[in-house]
């Protein structure tokens, strides 16, 4: 089953210069879930719940020109963790979260490094 869990808002595409001509509609689905479970077990026991939010407050924003996707970073400065999800177009042109975890440090340094951050408005 897919669940609809946020909105590629208008700020959003705007941000990452996106071609879109309006709000898209994310899901999650059960596979997605089971991915995530499976293959980032802690971060989804940690921050599962919180995917949702992250999709809606993101302290920032990237585009993966390579894998064709949007992250939503949430920076959650108690626990001093950048939590990434990621969102992909499927074959029939829906927008599904693919993945979440928890950054590693050498990759936020990379994002900083390169200026894949974008901050967020949100």
């Amino acid at each position: 089953m897919n669940y609809e869990i946020g909105k590629i808002t208008k700020e959003v595409i705007q941000i990452l210069g996106l071609n879109y001509k309006q709000e898209l509609p994310i899901f999650i689905g059960d596979l997605n879930i089971n991915h995530i479970k499976e293959r980032h077990k802690k971060d989804f026991e940690k921050y599962g719940d919180n995917i949702k939010d992250i999709i809606k407050n993101p302290t920032y924003l990237a585009r993966n020109e390579k894998k064709q996707s949007i992250e939503f970073i949430k920076r959650y400065k108690v626990h001093d963790a950048f939590v990434l999800v990621v969102v992909k177009v499927s074959k029939n042109n829906v927008n599904f979260v693919r993945t979440m975890y928890r950054m590693d440090e050498k990759k936020v340094k990379k994002y900083f490094q390169h200026n894949y951050f974008y901050a967020s408005r949100t």
